[in-house]
């Protein structure tokens, strides 16, 4: 289908709060310098949506454009500026963090869908898009990414928003309002993880315990 129907704001929303959040993990939680600011930004700004582009087979991805880097840059601007007043609040990153799965999840997944993907693919380049940054992000900062940690329901809360998309697609709601609601649907699954600790266990949970005799 026609790239050009793909709303331009969702996905320049997208990488501003992505990158606006991995400039801000930068300042606050790693104390990087300005270049790893910078660095740390793009990776998380651009890095799921070129892999989502590369995967579906566009050409090349939209984040190598002008107005996608201007606007990663535009972020780091804001987060430097902001960080003077965060200090140690890691909360506005976890919030940021997830707004910007939520974006990501949902751009991913509507642009699957422009280009003739099957609801399933669509899921899945919904969730690459949506973790691919961050994981960029974790890997760079020597972290293990939060998705394979058991930690919370970023992943899980990410299929189920993306599912909910392909669903109301199908419908006569409007698209942006169906990005909306999938958009806080996503994050309310987040916060909601986050809140009352309804984390996944891994995937075999019986590793850790001791084994008889010892």
């Amino acid at each position: 289908m026609n790239q050009q129907i793909f709303p331009l704001w969702l996905d320049l929303a997208s990488v501003g709060v992505g990158a606006f959040q991995g400039a801000l993990f930068a300042i606050v939680k790693k104390r990087f310098d300005l270049v790893g600011v910078i660095a740390m930004a793009i990776l998380t700004g651009l890095g799921g949506g070129i892999v989502r582009d590369l995967l579906l087979g566009v050409g090349r991805p939209s984040g190598m454009q002008d107005k996608y880097l201007l606007t990663a840059l535009a972020a780091v601007i804001a987060a430097l500026i902001y960080g003077k007043y965060v200090r140690e609040n890691t909360k506005v990153v976890t919030v940021l963090d997830s707004i910007a799965t939520a974006l990501f999840a949902i751009a991913g997944t509507y642009k699957a869908i422009l280009f003739g993907s099957s609801a399933l693919v669509a899921v899945m380049l919904g969730i690459i898009t949506a973790v691919g940054g961050g994981v960029l992000r974790d890997v760079v900062s020597r972290n293990t990414p939060q998705i394979f940690t058991g930690g919370p329901l970023y992943a899980t809360g990410t299929a189920i928003g993306s599912s909910l998309f392909v669903a109301l697609n199908e419908t006569e709601i409007n698209s942006d309002t169906t990005v909306v609601i999938c958009v806080a649907a996503i994050v309310v699954i987040h916060m909601v993880s986050i809140r009352f600790r309804l984390y996944l266990k891994p995937a075999l949970s019986n590793l850790d315990q001791p084994e008889k005799g010892e």
